[in-house]
């Protein structure tokens, strides 16, 4: 299988995975060969890509840390308890279940320990915020793990990143969906969110710890002291809220928005690190980039011999040194028979760009 844009989606195509709305219904499961009808409404629904099968990548499967089924039932826990808040202004909400969520969550980044993040699921646009806390919850967890927290560091980590955004419910939703730049003031009003969330979990300490709810608090403070709402630098950010901010931006950079394609991998890889000596933590950034496969399974690259294919599996060792199913050869003819280039071997080959999905309509044969 291997991800593309809805907008490059042609009829005929086959559903590699599920596709599911913004409240978590399958819109269409995964075998249905797609018509113009179906197309049409994914668009409506605001799902921005999907997943495919098709000849090269038939036998592919991108690795989950977390199953679908404990990331869809996050993401319905979530939904449920910040739609609640959002509904009623009322900052009370039931952490139980968000509780056992956490716990499904750790048990799952635990038993997969040596896997890379491949930043798999997809999510309609208007879901955004609450697939964003899963996400940013799996890789607190993972970089938590690679610092060697304990399982009650984990649990109060889990539940801090999968809540942090938890007092946006308390602004106003046109302001949140706002197109468009905001002005100073309208700034300052989402700003108020890292308060409102602090506010909210603190009221649930026997089931919140304090240091989850300082993760809502803290988490757009910065290293270098330019963050908000304390402007807090260094050492006096609790590590939690550190790892936590990283996660926030690493998964925004890569996630498409309706005013914004995400970025691929390897270029958020590179914003993190830009911003790793200032921003963010530079150690904890380092841990952090460990764990994020920069050329994730199913993405189509060229490599520096003129040759195009498919990432088909990554070391996580060396993520830079992937295996590549070649569908096109060095003088740019289609290869009849498949054939893998492991650069952990062809040591002077390496990946030159993921293609774009314009580049890759533009090839001679297409992976879809």
């Amino acid at each position: 299988m291997h991800k593309i844009s809805l907008d490059f989606a042609e009829p005929g195509v086959v559903l590699a995975r599920n596709i599911y709305s913004s409240d978590g219904r399958i819109l269409l499961s995964a075998g249905v060969t797609l018509t113009p009808n179906f197309i049409h409404r994914l668009h409506e629904f605001g799902i921005p890509a999907i997943y495919v099968k098709s000849a090269w990548t038939n036998d592919l499967e991108i690795p989950e840390v977390v199953s679908e089924q404990i990331r869809r039932n996050a993401d319905d826990q979530i939904r449920k308890s910040f739609q609640k808040i959002q509904l009623t202004q009322n900052p009370a909400f039931e952490p139980k279940q968000i509780k056992k969520v956490v716990c499904d969550i750790i048990d799952e980044v635990l038993a997969n320990p040596n896997m890379l993040y491949h930043a798999a699921d997809i999510r309609s646009f208007d879901s955004y915020t609450f697939g964003h806390s899963v996400n940013v919850a799996i890789l607190a967890l993972m970089t938590g793990i690679t610092m060697g927290y304990n399982e009650l560091q984990l649990h109060d980590l889990a539940c801090g990143a999968l809540l942090h955004d938890i007092g946006k419910m308390l602004i106003p939703i046109e302001l949140l969906n706002k197109p468009g730049l905001y002005s100073a003031e309208e700034r300052l009003a989402i700003q108020k969110h890292a308060e409102h969330g602090f506010s909210i979990l603190r009221k649930q300490r026997i089931e919140v710890s304090l240091l989850s709810a300082h993760v809502a608090f803290q988490h757009h403070e910065r290293f270098d002291g330019t963050g908000y709402p304390r402007g807090l630098k260094g050492s006096a950010i609790h590590e939690y809220a550190r790892i936590v901010m990283i996660a926030d931006i690493y998964d925004a950079l890569v996630s498409d928005r309706v005013y914004h394609r995400g970025l691929f991998p390897y270029e958020a890889y590179e914003k993190v690190m830009a911003i790793s000596t200032s921003e963010l933590d530079p150690e904890i950034t380092g841990l952090f980039l460990q764990n994020i496969a920069i050329y994730p399974i199913g993405s189509t690259v060229s490599l520096s011999t003129g040759e195009i294919g498919v990432i088909i599996d990554v070391p996580k060792a060396y993520p830079t040194r992937p295996v590549v199913r070649c569908f096109i050869d060095q003088s740019g003819m289609i290869i009849p028979k498949k054939y893998e280039v492991n650069l952990m071997k062809a040591l002077t080959v390496f990946v030159t760009k993921i293609l774009t999905e314009d580049e890759i309509r533009s090839l001679p044969t297409s992976i879809t």
